[in-house]
């Protein structure tokens, strides 16, 4: 079947390329032909809705620390992002570049189906129709695989057009149970809850596309990356790489990260990332990609909760899905916490039975989605 997926690709976002190289991959796995459809709709920056302004100016330094990174890296992070442009390229299939809605709608109804997700393409902060293939001429069918909202409602001035867009899928699929249960008042049926496909690849396939390499001579090391410009949570990662007697590696991404005493990896990569993620002894992050791929290489792991509960962009709602689903809650620590309690470690044969499980049941709904719309089509 030829199958055009609608997703994120752009950027030296570490998550957003893994997925979509992992989404395209197990579809061609499955003898599909795949490809993203190369129209690029960046997703804005969330705005800083109901900061007061002592937040605001207590926000200011964090845009100089990213300027002092920028200069004094700046030869490793043209070098990061040139490589996972290549990185991107080589594994992925794209359409040729589309510049116009009209090439869009031309373009998408060149395939059998498309297929919507994953990621927070269908976060309402920065809804666009784009994401929903929402267009009346296109006449393909569709279906989602995992896209997350990201959020805990959807706002009411978006909510007629995300429900206008939802009613054309042969199929609904999300990341989250929260998203689920968001989005069934407008449904027919509630959506299905699907793993990232991250997921959908084993640490084998990972390996084949990023071959293990052995860039550090044994384990001893924490690495460290975080999303969030937070102290406490670097702090508190060194303490417990001190604690110990461990290397403490950063792989820097935002202003405060490339601060931090420790070896920072400013030229890190997709590949590269995966690499350290292998060989850490402990991964600390508050990255929902981080954990994920801690979880497939069976990493000892733990999570800061990345925003305030009651924040208006809160995104924790993924990561502690996810750990509820392997049962490792303990693993999320509070937001703002200042240390890091030493857990056991966990056991992954235990929970390598309840990975495989969902892993099963995600692949199950994504290849009889597809078989349901390539028999509609024989039918007609």
């Amino acid at each position: 079947m030829k199958i055009g997926i609608i997703t994120w690709f752009t950027g030296p976002n570490y998550g957003t390329n893994l997925q979509a190289i992992a989404l395209q991959y197990f579809l061609h796995q499955q003898g599909n032909d795949v490809s993203i459809i190369n129209y690029d709709v960046a997703p804005p920056t969330v705005k800083n809705c109901g900061r007061n302004i002592i937040e605001k100016i207590k926000n200011q330094p964090h845009k100089y620390l990213t300027k002092y990174a920028l200069y004094k890296y700046k030869a490793q992070i043209l070098n990061r992002n040139k490589k996972m442009v290549s990185e991107i390229q080589k594994n992925c299939n794209f359409t040729d570049r589309i510049q116009s809605e009209e090439e869009l709608i031309e373009n998408c109804n060149k395939f059998d189906l498309l297929i919507c997700g994953s990621d927070q393409i269908w976060n309402p902060n920065w809804y666009n129709k784009f994401y929903y293939a929402d267009y009346p001429e296109i006449l393909t069918p569709r279906i989602s695989y995992a896209p997350s909202l990201g959020v805990n409602n959807i706002p009411k001035d978006k909510l007629r057009e995300i429900i206008r867009g939802l009613k054309k899928f042969d199929a609904i699929s999300v990341r989250e149970e929260k998203g689920a249960d968001i989005l069934t008042p407008y449904l027919e049926e509630k959506p299905s809850v699907v793993l990232d496909p991250t997921f959908l690849l084993s640490e084998d396939d990972w390996a084949s596309i990023f071959p293990l390499k052995n860039d550090h001579e044994s384990n001893d090391y924490v690495l460290a990356f975080f999303l969030a410009e937070n102290k406490q949570h670097f702090r508190a990662t060194q303490d417990f790489a001190k604690r110990h007697n461990l290397k403490y590696i950063i792989v820097p991404y935002v202003g405060i990260s490339y601060l931090q005493k420790g070896e920072k990896l400013a030229g890190t990569s997709s590949g590269d990332l995966l690499n350290l993620i292998r060989n850490a002894k402990y991964v600390i992050t508050d990255s929902f990609h981080i954990t994920v791929f801690s979880l497939i290489h069976k990493k000892q792991f733990y999570t800061f909760q990345r925003f305030k509960e009651d924040a208006y962009s809160s995104q924790n709602v993924r990561i502690t899905n996810l750990l509820k689903l392997v049962h490792l809650e303990n693993r999320m620590i509070p937001y703002e916490m200042t240390s890091i309690m030493d857990l056991e470690d966990i056991n992954y044969i235990e929970k390598s039975s309840i990975m495989k499980r969902e892993i099963s049941k995600s692949m199950e709904f994504l290849l009889t989605s597809i078989k349901q719309v390539e028999n509609k089509r024989i039918k007609n």
